[in-house]
């Protein structure tokens, strides 16, 4: 957690400007890659359901023993890219979550930061009250 110098009036207000600034730059950086890790999934989808609709068009245009060999040969092809892609899904969407994770952590933390300074700015005008 960030410590802030204290001033006489709390905490000291361009470096949790500068904080909060960090925190947001930070989350546009984790969204954008969110969204690039999104894309990164349709794109691997897409992949697989081309290269599943390739092994069926092979399936439908192969004959006898020559045809036999060649959609042997694609089905392991296509084997190996799908576990490659289902892999590489699998990363995508755990790197996902994790990001996800990170926001709400990173919401929970601005909020607090807020609520915190709030409470500063509440004792602040309740001492200028009282003088």
């Amino acid at each position: 957690m960030k410590k802030f110098s204290q001033e006489t009036n709390g905490y000291n207000r361009e470096e949790v400007k500068d904080f909060i600034r960090e925190v947001i730059q930070e989350t546009e950086v984790m969204t954008e890659k969110y969204k690039e890790q999104e894309e990164q999934i349709q794109e691997l989808k897409s992949e697989l359901k081309h290269y599943k609709e390739l092994e069926e068009n092979l399936k439908d245009v192969m004959v006898q023993e020559e045809s036999e060999k060649i959609i042997m040969t694609a089905k392991k092809e296509a084997s190996e890219i799908i576990n490659d892609a289902l892999q590489k899904a699998e990363v995508v969407e755990s790197q996902r979550k994790r990001l996800e994770k990170n926001m709400v952590i990173f919401k929970k933390k601005l909020k607090l930061i807020i609520e915190q300074q709030r409470t500063i700015i509440e004792k602040i005008d309740e001492l200028e009250i009282e003088e």
